[in-house]
């Protein structure tokens, strides 16, 4: 929980809540897979760009690496996503926090987190499909030949992460819980 006053977390009691304490580590635990896969993918993406760059400059008979680059970019794109939702610094509508009503600021966090919940859902339900698709049609990418099957596989995984983290939101807002990540 933060503290608004100093900017530190202060501990919450966890004593008779089981749940809270499964909950927080499941889905910390998963965040902490998250924000590491987003982080390598960005150094994937970086080096794959100077590799190419350099190969480039120096006339090298080095392959354009830059179909990595624009691999790594699904992972870092939707596990990085996900990762955001779980510490609630997704695109939020932040006058919300101004509302005096306690009932009201929890009433429309749940509604906007199960929109975020519905979309998801969605948008995993469609991925689900391109994934099949990419799997049953062998396809790949036309430089280096990465199946097209590993983007997709992360858009697949990184949506259901975030439909994951907008569930045990939901809860933790139904029952009183504190939320994860930057927010109260």
């Amino acid at each position: 929980m933060n503290n608004a006053v100093n900017g530190t977390k202060e501990a919450v009691p966890t004593a008779g809540r089981p749940l809270m304490v499964i909950m927080d580590r499941i889905e910390g635990g998963v965040a902490a897979v998250e924000k590491r896969v987003a982080a390598v993918s960005l150094v994937v993406m970086i080096f794959a760009i100077l590799v190419t760059i350099v190969a480039r400059l120096l006339n090298l008979p080095i392959p354009s690496l830059g179909e990595y680059a624009l691999v790594a970019m699904s992972p870092m794109t939707f596990l990085g996503a996900a990762f955001c939702s779980y510490m609630h610094q997704h695109i939020t509508i932040e006058v919300v926090d101004l509302l005096k009503n306690r009932f009201l600021r929890i009433l429309l966090r749940i509604t906007a987190t199960l929109a975020m919940a519905v979309f998801t859902g969605i948008f995993t339900w469609l991925a689900w499909n391109l994934l099949t698709y990419a799997l049953s049609s062998g396809e790949s990418l036309i430089d280096l030949g990465t199946p097209l099957w590993i983007p997709m596989g992360f858009m697949v995984l990184g949506s259901a992460l975030m439909f994951i983290h907008a569930a045990f939101d939901i809860i933790r807002l139904c029952t009183g819980m504190p939320r994860t990540g930057g927010e109260a």
